[in-house]
């Protein structure tokens, strides 16, 4: 996903780069200013999952805060089903909107997809009897 938006952008993200902060983002692109957290979910976004990406939204906010103004702000989904929670009228999708956070979706190759999918199975967390 994240070599996906760089090759769409034309960005390029450094490897083991930091922003000297104490949070790091999934990608970053020190020359032109961009930073872009990452989540790979397929399909609708459940319970926790929806709180990970609050915080994610909540972490590029206080990137902008901190370094200040000019850096582009990235959040990016494998799945439009995954997306559509920063993309409908929840108070998410509202903030990240204000915070100016884009939304994108790089959709996940077919293998990608399967291995994502076995390992959210194997993830499934359900409540006892």
């Amino acid at each position: 996903m994240l070599r996906a938006i760089e090759m769409k952008l034309g960005l390029h993200f450094v490897a083991g780069a930091t922003l000297g902060i104490g949070v790091q983002p999934d990608g970053i692109d020190p020359e032109n200013k961009v930073v872009v957290e990452a989540y790979a979910r397929v399909g609708e976004l459940k319970g926790a999952q929806l709180h990970k990406v609050k915080a994610d939204i909540l972490k590029l906010a206080y990137i902008d805060k901190k370094l200040g103004p000019g850096w582009r702000k990235i959040m990016c989904f494998g799945s439009a089903e995954a997306a559509a929670f920063l993309l409908g009228s929840s108070w998410a999708a509202e903030a990240a909107r204000i915070f100016g956070v884009e939304v994108y979706v790089e959709p996940l190759s077919s293998e990608q997809t399967t291995l994502v999918k076995a390992a959210q199975a194997r993830q499934r967390m359900v409540n006892p009897p």
